[in-house]
């Protein structure tokens, strides 16, 4: 390949610039830098430092141009009456990280030049207050205000005398009115835990002041607008990422731009609160599982009622679409048990009842009632009518519970409900040792299964005359299995099953170590019977898994 020509530089005179970039020099970059003291001017992160190994330099910072470096799509603030040395001296430069400057890029309408040379004016005199300053972090601030906070409560609490003379009220009243002096267009009601805090907004000009919301880029806008047109017609939530958009119109919501940081913005319509009962309903009796509230929510082209009951035991969801045609669908939860003791799960003893109504009346169905205008009405299932799946779920769930509590009730430890999963096996031996507490299982043998495996070396040949013998016709199998109980590592009592009359195949081994042996297996016939029994001076044993001796 022939070497590459160099191009000849193109001279440019000085005067009206033509429209190659006019790039910031090394020098004037570094004196933005400089003059901004290493801080983003919009958002003030720090924006130049070592790497952790100290090896080289680490940047997110930007020498951005306050009139457009260039013209052309997407430069809205390029002025082509500047000269080229205008367009690269420090009065058109700002100091931002890379996100505030794509931000605004992005926003040219909102980030004017008049907005630019403000914001580069007020960070120079924000920085200029800095100097001989200790740098702090916004986290390191943070820690340092709470430390502060939590110090300064304590020595009031102390002074108080006590903490129960101490006035909580006073602390959350004081934040709400330095919340509400921000707008005076807002009531603000704050309601704090030690989880959370909650500010509700409540508008108190008349008319209500008008937010709006500026997104970012057309992408944000056309997704925002169809999740619009989805509400208006089906009645749903909409859910906007707060990266997308700004508040604009009120001092309170412009200052949540600065505090929302990785949120989500969920727009709901208003929904009317209904009063309802739930009802399981057969052709001969009925029984009310709870009162509770539904929520009606309407759009265009449907509306919907849902709720739940019994702390979100029963979900339920009616779907009214098409004028007169209903889908509706129920589903039976048990997350709300987690960390409870088996012996007192909430709501459990009216779910039992529901349990023993559905086994009286297989032929139940699931009856919403409302009040709607102060009438009651009876919610029309539609187009569902089959409740075998729904309700085959209830009764699994009452029968792993009640087997589950005998099992629990027999171990010397509270033992709550920690995790949901449980694997197949371990359902078969709670279900089996439920039995086993009441008395020995006896059963009969499916033919063909296996009941023992054995290998049996030549020296043994008094063991396989043994096998072979009319007379021998039982075998004892003894094991202690050990078991996930929901979370709780349990070993189950030595368990013994005598199995009776069964029929016994010898068979060889191709493998060359095994020429010698031969292997004895055991299986069930048509007269086979099984007698389990648990040795009944042991109980359940908590321990830690690795603790755990499997069987």
């Amino acid at each position: 390949m022939a070497p590459r020509k160099n191009r000849a530089p193109k001279v440019v005179e000085e005067g009206i610039s033509v429209s190659t970039r006019d790039d910031f020099s090394d020098v004037t970059k570094i004196e933005l830098l400089v003059r901004a003291a290493n801080l983003c001017s919009r958002c003030h992160v720090f924006t130049v430092g070592s790497t952790d190994a100290g090896d080289r330099k680490n940047s997110i910072g930007v020498a951005a141009h306050i009139c457009a470096a260039a013209s052309g799509p997407g430069a809205k603030r390029y002025d082509a009456t500047q000269t080229k040395a205008q367009r690269k001296h420090f009065d058109n430069g700002i100091w931002l990280c890379y996100s505030c400057s794509k931000l605004i890029d992005n926003e040219e309408t909102f980030h004017t030049v008049a907005h630019l040379k403000e914001m580069k004016a007020r960070h120079q005199v924000y920085v200029s207050r800095l100097v001989g300053v200790v740098p702090m972090a916004p986290f390191e601030a943070k820690s340092e205000i709470r430390a502060g906070i939590l110090e300064a409560t304590h020595f009031l609490i102390t002074k108080a005398g006590s903490p129960a003379n101490f006035d909580v009220s006073a602390v959350v009243e004081g934040y709400e009115e330095s919340i509400n002096s921000i707008d005076p267009n807002f009531k603000v009601v704050v309601t704090a835990t030690s989880g959370s805090v909650v500010h509700q907004l409540i508008p108190v000009a008349d008319p209500a002041p008008a937010i709006q919301i500026v997104f970012n880029d057309d992408e944000a806008n056309a997704s925002a607008d169809q999740a619009w047109h989805v509400m208006t017609e089906v009645g749903g939530a909409i859910h906007i990422p707060t990266k997308d958009f700004k508040f604009v119109g009120s001092k309170l919501f412009e200052h949540l731009n600065e505090v929302m940081v990785g949120g989500t913005l969920t727009l709901t319509p208003n929904k009317r609160r209904l009063e309802t009962c739930i009802y399981f309903v057969s052709d001969d009796a009925e029984f009310e599982l709870a009162a509770t509230e539904s929520f009606m929510g309407k759009g265009s082209k449907q509306f919907d009622i849902e709720g739940s009951a019994l702390d979100g035991f029963l979900t339920y969801r009616y779907f009214i679409h098409d004028r007169y045609k209903v889908d509706a669908t129920y589903t039976f939860d048990v997350a709300g048990w987690l960390g409870q003791p088996f012996n007192n799960l909430r709501h459990y003893h009216r779910i039992k009842r529901a349990y023993d109504f559905v086994v009286k009346y297989p032929r139940s169905r699931i009856s919403v009632e409302i009040i709607f205008n102060g009438e009651p009405m009876r919610l029309w299932d539609g187009t569902y009518g089959d409740y075998t799946e729904i309700f085959a779920r209830l009764k699994k769930i009452v029968e792993i519970v009640e087997c589950s509590k005998v099992i629990a009730s027999k171990t010397s430890n509270l033992l709550r409900l920690k995790s949901l999963d449980l694997t197949l096996e371990d359902e078969r031996y709670i279900e089996l040792y439920a039995q086993l507490f009441k008395g020995d299982v006896i059963r009969r043998l499916d033919y063909g299964e296996s009941i023992f495996s054995a290998r049996i070396d030549d020296e043994d040949s008094k063991a396989v005359k043994a096998l072979c013998s009319r007379e021998r016709n039982e075998v004892l199998i003894a094991k202690s299995p050990a078991i996930d109980f929901f979370g709780n590592f349990i070993q189950l009592p030595r368990m013994s099953k005598k199995v009776t009359c069964f029929d016994v195949v010898f068979l060889s081994s191709i493998r060359k170590e095994d020429w010698q042996s031969l292997w004895c297996v055991g299986r069930a016939n048509h007269s086979s019977d099984s007698v389990i029994s648990i040795a009944t001076d042991e109980i359940p044993l908590l321990c830690d898994d690795e603790d755990v001796i499997h069987g």
